[in-house]
């Protein structure tokens, strides 16, 4: 799946043709979505129907914090990493039950980044921080996440999102796994041109995006 989006100079026009790009996308994500539950041929319960929704209210309102993001720019200097990497984080955090997710985020990242590696990033944020949230203590304790990002004025920025659960199955590899989930990190990080790596053990994952300045976009 290849996500593209471009941004050129504020004004009305372009406005719409940023939210048009944003709307096809999630379009583009939700499409193979449904595509993977089809092919899936599985039957879904109560509980799985709210939770394919709730990751489909993630995305939508990834984009629509975006957005608000990109109206409080001053001066076209694109979108504050750690305050959108926050607003990501606490709603994703909201879906969830209560008390579920106790996060962490630190906001010592204050630099700006383009709005369509933003997007890309949050989206990312988002999958991860939902596999925390499903996946990390099967026996339902809450799980501790924490996010750490860093940016620079060259484009560079890094944001890592740790937690303390039981980390992945014996030989489960993140770079091939075909679950709906990663394949969409990693799509997204591609189109991003980005790296997302993972580290992992009995005490937590450990996810890892870097946008270099070196790889174009």
């Amino acid at each position: 799946m290849s996500i593209q989006i471009e941004y050129g100079s504020v004004g009305l026009a372009e406005a719409d043709h940023r939210i048009a790009n944003d709307l096809a996308s999630l379009s583009g994500v939700i499409r193979l979505q449904r595509n993977a539950i089809s092919e899936s041929r599985r039957t879904f319960t109560t509980d799985q129907v709210c939770m394919l929704l709730d990751d489909i209210v993630a995305r939508i309102e990834v984009a629509a914090k975006l957005h608000r993001s990109l109206a409080r720019a001053v001066n076209g200097k694109g979108v504050n990493l750690g305050e959108f990497v926050k607003e990501v984080s606490e709603m994703i955090g909201s879906l969830g039950p209560h008390g579920n997710m106790q996060l962490t985020v630190d906001r010592a990242c204050d630099a700006h980044i383009d709005a369509p590696h933003a997007l890309h990033a949050g989206l990312i944020i988002a999958e991860l921080l939902t596999n925390a949230s499903k996946y990390a203590h099967p026996t339902g304790l809450p799980v501790k996440v924490h996010i750490h990002c860093e940016a620079r004025d060259d484009g560079s920025f890094m944001v890592e999102v740790t937690d303390d659960g039981v980390g992945f199955p014996e030989n489960f590899d993140p770079s091939v796994d075909r679950g709906l989930g990663f394949q969409l990190m990693r799509a997204l990080a591609n189109g991003l041109h980005a790296e997302l790596h993972f580290e992992h053990n009995s005490l937590g994952v450990c996810a890892r995006l870097v946008k270099p300045k070196h790889l174009a976009s």
